[in-house]
């Protein structure tokens, strides 16, 4: 039967080092909304019905509560899962979770969310703005039955549009051939230097590379059929005997699925979004995130406040 439903997983957990705090629940709305309450309501409008938090222990009962509570109210299911570092981590490996400096990683936490997710899914940053197009492509391919076991789909964007004034970013660089993702490069420390250009600077030799401007990238939106939890256990299970630096290497899904497609496991489909693309990185892309969402209520993009 064709399932027009989706769930979206929210990646929540992390820490925020750069950002100096808990940029995923900062009040940035217009009516003091969190930039991910935006995503939801795209989300809502486009056939999602379950909304899973991928969380840490950092954010409180109050902070939850009033995250669910519109969702809630309008029929949708919400749940919580915290990733805890020692959660999925094979038994011998278990004396490595309390040297850890930081959570295992983005493949790590959608392991977290194995026990709720049953329909095909999305993943997304709650620190990114996709904007409703975005969504709106991500059920089409639901609603055309495109994503299954051996089906998945990354949303991408344009690499000029993805970077931060304030800083260097990291992006999964896409390789795609007929509409399909062949490979990904996670890469990191790309910004636009002076001469105008953006460069991407290799961790291994310090050494610049120039990327081309409309370079299609990765901004963690997948859509997911729930078939990859187990390619994950797998992976993750195999991750702890490759890594050399085991306090610090991260366990990133866009590494994972460029695995299963190196490996032919699994088809993915790139749609690119037409959205214009907006996050917080740094604290002082606050204030244009702030902006940005100021102008969309004003031009009824949205209401506001947002639930009302």
């Amino acid at each position: 039967m064709e399932n027009k439903n989706y769930s979206v997983v929210v990646l929540a957990g992390g820490l925020g080092s750069r950002y100096n705090g808990q940029k995923q629940v900062d009040t940035v709305g217009p009516n003091g909304e969190a930039l991910m309450e935006f995503a939801f309501y795209d989300a809502l409008e486009s056939g999602a019905n379950h909304v899973v938090f991928i969380i840490n222990d950092q954010i409180t009962e109050e902070t939850k509560e009033l995250l669910q509570k519109p969702l809630r109210e309008r029929g949708i299911k919400v749940d919580f899962c915290e990733q805890r570092m020692q959660d999925f981590v094979p038994e011998e490996f278990q004396d490595l979770v309390p040297k850890r400096l930081k959570p295992w990683g983005t493949g790590h936490a959608v392991l977290a969310a194995s026990e709720v997710l049953h329909q095909p899914f999305v993943v997304m940053n709650a620190d990114d703005y996709y904007g409703k197009h975005t969504f709106e492509i991500a059920h089409q391919l639901v609603k055309d039955n495109k994503i299954d076991e051996s089906h998945y789909a990354l949303i991408s964007f344009v690499l000029n549009n993805t970077l931060s004034d304030n800083g260097s970013v990291s992006r999964g660089v896409c390789k795609v051939e007929d509409g399909k993702l062949v490979k990904i490069d996670e890469l990191t420390k790309i910004e636009k230097k002076e001469d105008g250009k953006i460069y991407f600077t290799s961790e291994e030799t310090g050494e610049d590379f120039e990327l081309a401007p409309e370079s299609k990238v990765s901004m963690n939106f997948w859509v997911l059929h729930p078939s990859i939890i187990q390619k994950l256990q797998e992976d993750f299970d195999a991750f702890f005997k490759r890594i050399e630096n085991k306090e610090k290497q991260e366990f990133y899904l866009p590494k994972h699925i460029d695995r299963l497609i190196q490996k032919d496991d699994v088809t993915v489909w790139v749609e690119q979004s037409n959205a214009d693309w907006f996050g917080m990185t740094y604290p002082e892309d606050r204030e244009i995130v702030v902006n940005e969402l100021k102008e969309r209520a004003e031009k009824g993009e949205y209401p506001a406040p947002l639930w009302k």
